[in-house]
């Protein structure tokens, strides 16, 4: 019991250490260009936030290893809530495994971007930007199946507290949206525009109340 109290305590810190670092890279780099977003845009904001830019995703890069510390503390106690036939719980943790993986690559291809990929030519700006784009949407396809694997074990046993698991449905849901972004470079429904930046704050206030939950119940 202390093992496991001490897990969740950790996981929920990490967690949260995580969310931080997460908002804090949201507020530094102010919108970046969305889909279809011209090369004198691009080159614009990149050289109007060259440095926020290169921090952001740095930063971005660095809620992976805390996301996996409360993915991995997480993951036990939800094969603990689930019994003995328990398998959600691979499929959170997998899944949690994927979206960190995908959000990585994705900083660092922004890191290029904001390094100097702005300056090798308009086609190549142009490209990295949309990579960049595409790279944190598609961080939806792991966020889906690990909210709604965590959601469908709080609900079903009660742990931590099944309206958070009722908050999970909902957000990932709003993942699915999320992710159909990708096929849009204008309009409301433009990747990187503002559904997307709705999907990624509520994805990030899920995972903070979840964080906040795992230290109370531990405690």
């Amino acid at each position: 019991m202390t093992t496991s109290r001490s897990a969740g305590i950790v996981g929920g810190i990490a967690g949260i250490i995580g969310w931080i670092l997460f908002a804090v890279a949201f507020a530094l780099a102010p919108t970046p260009p969305t889909l279809g977003a011209s090369s004198a845009e691009i080159m614009h904001y990149s050289t109007e936030h060259h440095t926020a830019m290169l921090v952001a995703a740095f930063v971005f890069g660095a809620t992976a290893p805390f996301l996996m510390v409360w993915a991995g503390a997480l993951a036990a106690r939800l094969r603990h809530a689930e019994g003995e036939d328990a398998w959600l719980y691979l499929i959170f943790l997998g899944s949690a495994a994927v979206a960190a993986s995908v959000s990585t690559i994705t900083s660092f291809v922004w890191m290029t971007a904001s390094g100097r990929g702005w300056r090798a030519g308009e086609a190549i700006a142009q490209t990295l930007m949309d990579g960049v784009n595409y790279g944190y949407i598609f961080t939806g396809f792991g966020s889906i199946a690990f909210i709604a694997a965590a959601s469908a074990v709080m609900i079903r046993t009660g742990y931590l507290a099944r309206t958070l698991g009722q908050a999970g449905i909902v957000v990932a849901l709003l993942q699915v949206l999320y992710l159909f972004t990708a096929l849009f470079t204008d309009g409301l429904m433009v990747g990187g525009g503002p559904v997307t930046i709705i999907g990624f704050i509520a994805l990030g206030l899920w995972l903070l109340g979840v964080s906040i939950m795992m230290i109370v119940r531990a405690r």
